[in-house]
């Protein structure tokens, strides 16, 4: 039996989703179906690729080393499919992003756009989800990377995962409360983004969800500043995780286990119904596979 790259598909993703009910979703096929391209999979390369459990599915060692191959194939056909196309796609792309996209992941999805488009202009806009539904509506954007889009019937909203949020300190504030509750806010500096906003409504929304009376907010439209703020001991933040990352790592800040959790946000790719053709679809395919091979979004909530 010869692989396919329709079970390569379906073991990719099921292995960056971690479930087959979401690769499923993903592919817009039945959960029977992704089952059975992977059994033919695994049959074929006489090999287990995934541990099974009710929920969830998990790589084995070999495939872990079986992916590796897959992603390569995977890759080649993406760039044979849009060889073509590349060539001739020529103007200008206006790509929104909000902070946290345009700081960790734009630039790699950028990077696939232009392998893929070689002749497209990108205008780049970073602003706060607000400002880039405002410029969606208006049409100053073709496409935008952003949480919780408000946008009209001529705009297309498609789904790519959740992004995850928490709490965070520098390490040398002296903050023993485990788990982190509303209460413990009191008298404490917390930096946020400007209303209205996502980042914004989730500090408030765990604020008063822990019956917390919402104080002073030190606000800001820069992701960057909060960061440093917190990273410096003056304030406290809810930031998104993808950007925390490094961070953490570093040492420079620490999350706070906190009780009730942060709910998720959901993020989208929203771009211009009129413009809907090969190259958006390509480029919504080259921007959901990049975040999702680096761990920017998490497929469930």
């Amino acid at each position: 039996m010869r692989i396919t790259l329709s079970q390569l598909e379906a073991f990719y993703w099921a292995a960056h989703l971690g479930s087959i009910h979401a690769t499923a979703r993903h592919l817009h096929l039945s959960q029977p179906a992704i089952s059975a391209r992977i059994r033919e999979l695994e049959t074929t390369l006489e090999a287990q690729l995934f541990e099974r459990s009710r929920q969830r599915v998990t790589l084995t060692e070999t495939g872990l080393a079986a992916l590796r191959y897959a992603e390569q194939a995977l890759h080649s056909s993406r760039q044979l499919e849009h060889f073509r196309k590349s060539r001739d796609l020529t103007g200008k792309l206006r790509i929104g992003a909000d902070e946290c996209s345009a700081t960790v992941g734009l630039t790699a999805v950028i990077t696939q756009i232009k392998e893929h488009f070689p002749s497209l202009d990108l205008e780049i806009t970073m602003d706060v989800g607000s400002i880039l539904n405002s410029k969606l509506n208006a049409k100053e954007l073709d496409v935008a990377l952003l949480t919780n889009p408000s946008t009209g019937p001529e705009i297309t909203n498609r789904f790519l995962g959740w992004m995850q949020f928490a709490w965070v300190a520098s390490p040398s504030l002296p903050i023993h409360a485990d788990p982190f509750r509303p209460q413990d806010t009191n008298g404490m500096s917390i930096a946020t983004h400007s209303a209205p906003s996502t980042l914004h409504a989730v500090v408030e929304s765990w604020l008063t969800a822990g019956g917390a009376q919402i104080q002073s907010l030190n606000t800001s439209n820069s992701l960057s500043l909060i960061a440093k703020l917190t990273a410096s001991g003056n304030a406290i933040s809810i930031l998104p995780l993808p950007l925390l990352r490094d961070m953490i790592a570093h040492g420079t800040v620490r999350t706070l286990p906190c009780d009730p959790r942060i709910e998720p946000a959901q993020f989208y790719i929203s771009y211009l119904t009129a413009t809907h053709n090969s190259r958006i679809d390509a480029i919504v395919e080259i921007a959901c596979d990049t975040l999702l091979r680096m761990n920017f979004l998490t497929p469930d909530p």
